[in-house]
């Protein structure tokens, strides 16, 4: 469900790495920047057109930044193979005053961290910017400043935060009995159960929450969200979204039905917010590209 691109907020913090990166990259392995989510790579071999470069991490985005030479001509962006011991992942780079940019995906990511040689071309060209990378050291240095990577910025979003404690668990149980019995069966442990209720006002409520305990039963966040609504309080609670564990905000400026947007964004590391829409009957993935990535769209991803 991730899509991978340049970001655009990494300049900046990547042009100062780079400019001072010539004296950190004698060796032959990678290394840690000084301060932020960097790794300076080692001085690359059989390289054309690029002198060195770093691996960067912003908003939970990671991005190859490799310094050219001043031969290179600035294009605003040109398809671009990264191989890690023969496993290939096609991009789109961008090319800035200098520097070669190169979305690096999770699977990527995970591949340099076990991988022994990292290869780079861009361009459609055989003579194109090219350089050859060890990755020896990487998985270290990759774990170690992967901590510091800034969070995805959802300030635009009002977070609807779950709590264990918070009264809503005693309205969301009883929904949940029937997972919750399904879950005891299966793995013979309680669940933890955490809830947060929203009036939405004229009588509209949303009540979710979460059953969090085993990744073998609920995916790799160990959790599943649901969400409930009713129109008016004498109406009984209704299943409108479910999903696997995820951070859960509410888009109050979008709403379809009188039922506001929401925005999930995957616990752990999760760099794509992802949005949801009321379709009438409950939540359904907004965004048709994103959705079309789905089995069904009915509000639920498969873990």
């Amino acid at each position: 469900m991730r899509r991978r691109g340049a970001l655009p907020a990494f300049g900046m913090v990547c042009l100062a790495v780079l400019a001072g990166a010539p004296a950190a990259m004698a060796g032959d392995r990678w290394e840690e920047a000084g301060s932020g989510a960097v790794a300076i790579l080692p001085v690359p071999g059989k390289a054309a057109a690029i002198t060195g470069g770093s691996l960067v991490c912003a908003e939970q985005r990671w991005s190859l930044r490799l310094r050219l030479d001043r031969s290179v001509e600035a294009l605003s962006s040109q398809q671009a193979k990264v191989s890690v011991d023969g496993e290939s992942f096609l991009v789109l780079a961008e090319t800035g005053p200098d520097v070669l940019s190169l979305p690096a995906s999770y699977e990527m990511i995970d591949a340099m961290k076990a991988g022994g040689l990292l290869v780079v071309a861009a361009g459609a060209r055989t003579d194109g910017p090219a350089a050859t990378f060890p990755l020896k050291n990487s998985r270290t240095v990759i774990e170690a400043i992967a901590p510091r990577c800034s969070q995805v910025d959802m300030s635009a979003y009002e977070q609807a935060s779950l709590s264990e404690t918070d009264p809503a668990v005693e309205r969301a149980r009883p929904l949940l009995a029937e997972e919750t019995k399904l879950f005891r069966q299966a793995t013979t442990a309680t669940p933890k159960l955490a809830a947060a209720h929203l009036d939405r006002g004229q009588g509209r409520e949303m009540l979710f929450a979460t059953l969090c305990g085993s990744s073998w039963y609920y995916g790799r966040t160990g959790c599943t969200l649901f969400g409930y609504i009713r129109a008016t309080p004498a109406e009984e609670w209704r299943e409108a979204y479910n999903s696997e564990g995820m951070a859960l905000y509410i888009d109050a400026s979008a709403s379809s039905g009188g039922w506001p947007n929401l925005v999930t964004l995957e616990a752990a590391g999760g760099a794509e917010p992802i949005q949801w829409k009321w379709n009438g009957e409950r939540y359904e993935l907004r965004d048709p590209l994103v959705a079309a990535d789905e089995p069904a769209n009915t509000g639920t991803v498969t873990p």
